[in-house]
Formats: structure tokens, C-alpha cells, sequence
């Protein structure tokens, strides 16, 4: 059994070591990053997606006309059929939708930043409620 303790002992040492070793390009690789590759980084690029394509790729499944659509069938039984379809609809605000958008109802999922940015969500909004969408000047 003494004998088996310094076996352990070193094969544990070589096992830590190869597990914890750095090459000199992992080293070199590990610069620290500027101040302007940060700010750099840090600026989100102006979306190119129009309105329908953000629409289609996160609100059609459950929002669009007909059978089929969860949050569609939800909104005609609660609301009537007049209301159940928000493409179009008068009576919702930009505001209302973002927000509902960024923070999710009901069994809505809130849409992070990184799913739909914040140019988006003025897009969306501005499609859904048919109006023209806002230029941003950046």
C-alpha cells in the first residue's frame, strides 16, 4: 500500500500537468485587446433584414392568418376575430409591440437583443402596423 501512494501521487502530477500546460502559441495568441478593438466591437451593425423576413423568420408560425397559428387562434378566441391577426392591426401601438417583442406575453418568449436588435424591433413594429419604417441615422 506505501508503495501504491507514490505511484498515485506522481501519476496524478504528470495528469495535472499535461492537463495545464501552455505553448508559447496559446501564450502569444493571448494579447490583450485595445481600447479601439473593443469600441470596435462593441458598435452593432445596422440590420439589413427587412420587415418581412424578421416577420416571417420569428412571428409568422404563430401570428399569421388561418388555422395552424397558436397565438392567431388565442387572439380570436380572447379577442374576436377582427383582433386575432396583428399584421394590420389599428388599434396597437409601436411602443405596445416592442415592447411585447422584447419582454414576451403570455406564451410569447421575449426576443433578446441578439435575436432581434433594437433597429429590428423598429422595423418589425413598423411593418406589423403597416406603417412606413423609421430611417436611423447612425
Amino acid at each position: 500500500m506505501k508503495q501504491l501512494i507514490p505511484v498515485m501521487t506522481l501519476a496524478l502530477l504528470f495528469t495535472v500537468a499535461g492537463c495545464s500546460s501552455e505553448t508559447e502559441e496559446q501564450a502569444a495568441a493571448a494579447k490583450p485587446v485595445t481600447e479601439a478593438q473593443v469600441a470596435a466591437a462593441s458598435i452593432a451593425p445596422t440590420s439589413t433584414r427587412t420587415g418581412k423576413q424578421i416577420y416571417q423568420r420569428h412571428c409568422q408560425a404563430c401570428h399569421a392568418a388561418g388555422a395552424g397559428h397558436p397565438a392567431t387562434l388565442l387572439l380570436a378566441e380572447k379577442y374576436g376575430p377582427e383582433k386575432a391577426v396583428i399584421k394590420g392591426r389599428k388599434d396597437l401601438t409601436a411602443v405596445y409591440v416592442k415592447t411585447i417583442v422584447r419582454g414576451g406575453l403570455l406564451e410569447m418568449p421575449p426576443f433578446r437583443p441578439t435575436e432581434i436588435t433594437d433597429d429590428e424591433l423598429d422595423v418589425i413594429a413598423s411593418y406589423i402596423l403597416g406603417t412606413s419604417a423609421p430611417t436611423h441615422s447612425h
